[in-house]
């Protein structure tokens, strides 16, 4: 038998001793010495540690590193401050340029505007603007973003504010085109939950997915070609009258805070 073995034998020997003395009682004089005598020294050392405790936390040292620690959470909560507002000036900078270029390249009259607040009622899909009729905005005019997408007309006006009814709404109508038929083709109707439905498209028009859906201008206060969405899915028989289709919004206005309405005086500029 090697030493190693040997060890082995002799540790197994001495735990099954240990646990032998254990279960009979005859350990419980020396464990109770041991807590004797170990007891007032953890007591000590503990009241020794709760007093050089309370010297540090009393000392200068200690104030000036609390201090210190202040000074750098207030300086960490200033810079993601600053960082949250840089990140959204760089966003509104972006929507202002694309919108401007938009004015220029098209013509159009038009009045930019804040949304200042959202409904939240999925069905009823409005916004608040913070232009009204004082800054010449009517109602029926179309609401755009981007690069002239359209998302909703004004349907509620006060001085200082008007209200935009979104095309998702589910009492929003507004009569579509397609880009590759310059007819008026059927309605845009709002189902709520950001989702929109091409109806009452005749079945001899040719409609497909990815076809993109514009306003027909058959509005007065709301001109041609604005898109508004693309053709997702088609559905009807071919012996139906009337074919429908699921329309996937251009815009997603929830990530958006600025937007033009476009005035009436001025539709489509003449060529």
């Amino acid at each position: 038998m090697s030493i190693r073995q040997r060890a082995s034998t002799w540790v197994a020997v001495g735990i099954l001793v240990l646990l032998l003395l254990k279960i009979s009682g005859l350990l419980k004089p020396l464990e109770d010495g041991t807590r004797f005598v170990l007891l007032p020294a953890g007591r000590w050392l503990s009241g020794a540690g709760a007093g050089l405790r309370n010297i540090f936390l009393g000392s200068p040292e200690y104030e000036s590193l609390k201090q210190r620690n202040q000074e750098l959470e207030q300086r960490l909560i200033s810079l993601a401050v600053d960082y949250v507002q840089l990140h959204s000036l760089e966003e509104e900078n972006k929507s202002l340029t694309t919108l401007v270029k938009f004015i220029q390249d098209s013509g159009y009259d038009a009045v930019p505007a804040r949304i200042i607040a959202r409904n939240p009622d999925p069905l009823s899909a409005s916004i608040l603007l913070d232009k009204g009729a004082r800054d010449g905005v009517e109602t029926g005019m179309a609401v755009v973003v981007g690069q002239g997408i359209f998302v909703g007309k004004v349907t509620g006006l006060q001085e200082r504010v008007c209200t935009v009814t979104l095309i998702s709404d589910i009492s929003s109508r507004v009569a579509a085109a397609s880009i590759n038929q310059n007819v008026l083709i059927g309605l845009v109707e709002g189902r709520g939950n950001n989702v929109a439905r091409l109806t009452l498209v005749p079945q001899a028009v040719d409609l497909k997915p990815d076809d993109v859906i514009v306003t027909a201008g058959t509005e007065d206060k709301i001109p041609a070609d604005l898109p508004i969405g693309l053709v997702n899915e088609v559905e009807g028989k071919p012996t139906d009258p009337f074919k429908n289709a699921w329309l996937e919004p251009l815009a997603k206005i929830e990530r958006i805070d600025l937007v033009l309405v476009l005035r009436p005086a001025v539709l489509r500029p003449a060529e």
